[in-house]
């Protein structure tokens, strides 16, 4: 019989129904959406007693959220929204380009690939679709569902969670800029034409039109921070 990692039952820590994961959960999806802006300070008091949940559970929720890049402890005001500048935006898409670049070859090679490129397309047709007929956090839970189905053909587990902490730190520069997903409809056409250079099985051509792609999505982004910025400001 295998010994007790930790010695016996009576060393072993109760592990407890996550509440703080749930907790974890709501305001993840509320800062991803914009909801709960960059820069706001999370009061654990108020915030706690509005979740109905101890303040060591929301404690715990925080650190959760802390590690995915999406708070930050800063002095004098605590748990804070992260707001990410320019320089970030542009670090972080040339980290996904990077990553996305390395994934084709990768996905050039499979063997048995008809179904990975079925779900790429079927990915592609339901964003066309969401353009006209989906909020924008449907639009953007497809944009990332593409990359990512793109980045999973490698096969590295740690990558492919680094590229979603990636892309969940995208979706916060999103939230700010808070555009329709009219303003962002460069996406539609340019994923349809990176599909197309994909399918083409010309390495080249296909890591061109990839980063052809993330080059847009950066000055875009860039741009509509501007302009929210100038209404801010105004």
């Amino acid at each position: 019989m295998a010994k007790a990692i930790l010695g016996g039952s009576d060393n072993v820590p109760r592990v407890r129904q996550s509440a703080a994961e749930g907790v974890a959960n709501v305001l993840r999806a509320s800062i991803l959406r914009g909801n709960i802006q960059p820069g706001t300070a999370l009061r654990e008091v108020s915030l706690a007693a509005e979740l109905g949940v101890s303040r060591n559970t929301l404690r715990e929720a925080t650190r959760m959220l802390e590690g995915e890049g999406l708070v930050l402890q800063r002095p004098g005001r605590g748990i804070v929204v992260v707001e990410l500048s320019d320089t970030d935006v542009t670090e972080i898409y040339h980290a996904r380009e990077t990553i996305e670049a390395s994934a084709v070859p990768h996905l050039l090679a499979l063997p048995d690939s008809d179904d990975v490129w079925r779900h790429l397309d079927e990915i592609v047709n339901r964003l066309e679709r969401a353009y006209t007929n989906s909020t924008l956090d449907e639009v953007l839970d497809l944009d990332q569902d593409f990359h990512r189905a793109l980045v999973s053909t490698t096969g590295n587990q740690r990558l492919i969670r680094f590229h979603d902490g990636l892309q969940r730190e995208l979706r916060l520069a999103l939230a700010l800029a808070n555009s329709s997903a009219r303003q962002l409809g460069r996406s539609r056409d340019d994923h349809r034409t990176l599909l197309k250079a994909l399918r083409s099985r010309d390495e080249a051509a296909a890591t061109a039109a990839l980063r052809a792609h993330l080059a847009a999505g950066t000055d875009e982004l860039t741009r509509l921070r501007a302009t929210v910025q100038q209404r801010t400001s105004a």
